[in-house]
């Protein structure tokens, strides 16, 4: 059977948020609680505030640091939560200004949040297969240690324990570090996973 839940007409919806809200923004975001770093997707996003996606949900009331991609990390505190999804209400108002720039400011590249991680993996390229340090991690890359300098552009394969391997690209390479570019973007659960 079938349920289909009642459609309430625009003009009784109540709009609390006195701000413009960027829908389906789609972008990683990064959740700070003391010690502890969380990662997270943000759904949507104003000046004033974020709804986010979590696997691990803080509760209403809690004090946290928020940033992501353009967004330096700002104090915020949750207002709401729903399954997996969180509202964020920043402290003070934020410039969303840098969000969207891809680092058209010289000297200025604005990147989503990193992780930092002592996992070992390894990375395969061609026929060949390499032990790899997993520096860092975000969902769109990995900065990876013992690699050697494969060439830009490489397509390669990033295995990690328990995790199926990921396809991408070595984007850099240098002091002994490469930059490996998922394809695509790791989605949250595996993000979490590895992250453990």
């Amino acid at each position: 059977m079938t349920y289909m839940a009642p459609i309430v007409p625009p003009h009784r919806l109540v709009e609390r948020r006195e701000d413009e809200r960027y829908r389906r923004v789609l972008a990683t975001g990064k959740l700070i609680l003391g010690n502890c770093e969380m990662f997270c997707f943000v759904r949507d996003l104003s000046t004033r505030g974020a709804k986010i996606e979590t696997l691990t949900v803080p509760v209403i009331g809690q004090q946290l640091v928020f940033e992501m991609r353009g967004l330096g990390p700002c104090s915020a505190r949750v207002v709401w939560n729903r399954e997996h999804l969180v509202g964020l209400a920043f402290d003070s108002p934020q410039d969303l200004g840098a969000i969207s720039d891809r680092g058209t400011r010289q000297g200025y590249c604005a990147r989503a949040p990193r992780f930092a991680t002592d996992r070992l993996a390894q990375l395969r390229i061609g026929g060949s297969t390499v032990a790899v340090e997993l520096v860092d991690l975000s969902a769109g890359g990995a900065r990876l240690r013992g690699a050697g300098a494969p060439r830009m552009d490489t397509a390669a394969s990033l295995i990690i324990d328990r995790i199926a391997p990921r396809a991408g690209f070595v984007r850099w390479a240098r002091d002994g570090d490469i930059g490996f570019q998922f394809t695509p973007i790791l989605d949250l659960p595996t993000l979490m996973q590895i992250l453990r």
